[in-house]
């Protein structure tokens, strides 16, 4: 921290102090302070049994270039927004029709303050986790496993009452007619819930079905889906400009893009080596696989340095070229207890010298990798280097 920032404060810290201002001017509230390592606010009020967080890294990112009066509006509403909201409801029969479920990064959520509780979530796609929130007037609340437990109800029933509601949402996205080789673009503006649109089942199938041709769905953040016919041919474009959108987004989703398979259920986009859409549909899941896996390598290895866990956590790298299929590669090196990520070929390392790179589905039929219990994404832990005749077998596969 140099001088200046030391005699006014960082830019952070006095983006901070901002919203500490406004949050001690909401009725009720009694104290504010700021958490520096959190990058929060905490604010305390007699009618809340519990303090309220409120995170400001992502309205600090996205107000960047703003002016001071659009920083200082955008302040508000996110103050505001979260202090003003109303509380929670306890009873199951108030909360229930508020119920959505949404499509989150596979890590999110993974991080918070000591001995917070993630919420509740369970797979949905690869590297996306499906979590349940309670929508608010001009706000909403994830469900934690404290909410379930003050409900008492099952997270099945949660999960279940949630796609009820969310049933009702994905009809009335359907009334309207489809223009068959359009492209469609459906911006939320608060309470459309679009992007969990991809959970309900059968939504993807009917605009399929409607459209006359197969149709991608693009989530690049939480608030935009962006569908595409195959047969417009505009499909290779379109990656090109969501992945531009995810990697600028402060809410990012995925730069995949979903069809419905032949059951109706969503699935990655994955078009063969013949087809023009292979190589930019198979970048996007590179990326979206390394982002996920980099924001795990550091969150896990923050979290075994702190507890003294002698575990390296491995990460994920990547071969991206324009003119060939995109690979991800994961090292396995001699002498370490280490946790592999999933990838398409392992590269095995023995005293700084490269050795074989093998693909993945022969690596784990040699070896046997068992995926680590709890992690999302998916992790293999070994623990030494594999036996002579085992190694003799996988040089007979290396690609390199």
């Amino acid at each position: 921290m140099g001088l200046l920032d030391r005699l006014v404060g960082a830019p952070r810290d006095r983006f901070a102090a901002k919203a500490v201002r406004i949050a001690r001017r909401v009725p009720g509230v009694t104290r504010v302070r700021y958490d520096r390592a959190q990058f929060a606010v905490v604010v305390e009020r007699p009618a809340r049994r519990t303090p309220t967080w409120i995170y400001l890294a992502n309205v600090y990112a996205e107000t960047q270039g703003a002016t001071r009066a659009e920083r200082r509006r955008a302040l508000l509403m996110v103050v505001r927004g979260v202090t003003g909201a109303p509380e929670v409801p306890d009873t199951w029969e108030a909360v229930r029709p508020r119920l959505r479920p949404v499509l989150r990064a596979a890590t999110f959520g993974q991080a918070g303050t000591p001995g917070m509780q993630p919420p509740i979530s369970r797979a949905a796609l690869p590297h996306l986790r499906e979590l349940i929130v309670v929508d608010m007037p001009d706000s909403m609340a994830y469900v934690s496993p404290a909410s379930v437990e003050r409900w008492g109800v099952s997270v099945e029933e949660i999960f279940r009452a949630a796609h009820e509601n969310l049933a009702a949402l994905a009809e009335r996205t359907l009334r309207g007619e489809f223009e068959a080789g359009a492209l469609i673009r459906m911006v939320d503006s608060g309470d459309g819930y679009f992007t969990s649109l991809l959970l309900s089942p059968g939504w993807l199938a009917e605009i399929t079905r409607r459209a006359g041709d197969k149709v991608v769905a693009f989530v690049p953040n939480y608030t935009n889906m962006v569908l595409c016919p195959v047969g417009s041919g505009a499909i290779g474009r379109l990656y090109e400009i969501v992945e531009q959108e995810y990697g600028d987004a402060v809410r990012s989703l995925s730069p995949v893009g979903y069809v419905a398979d032949d059951y109706g259920r969503v699935v990655p986009y994955a078009p063969a080596p013949d087809e023009p859409d292979h190589l930019p549909a198979r970048r996007a899941e590179v990326i979206l696989a390394v982002t996920e896996y980099a924001a795990q390598t550091a969150w896990l290895g923050s979290q075994y340095a702190n507890a003294g866990i002698e575990v390296f956590v491995s990460g994920l790298l990547a071969d991206v070229r324009p003119e060939s299929p995109a690979i991800t590669v994961a090292t396995w090196s001699d002498g370490i207890a280490q946790l592999l990520p999933r990838a398409h070929y392992v590269l095995f390392q023995r005293a700084d010298e490269p050795g074989p790179l093998v693909p993945w589905d022969v690596v784990v039929d040699r070896v046997g990798l068992e995926p680590e219990p709890l992690l999302a994404p998916v992790r293999f832990r070994v623990d030494g280097w594999p036996p002579a005749e085992v190694m003799d077998e996988l040089r007979a596969h290396s690609i390199g």
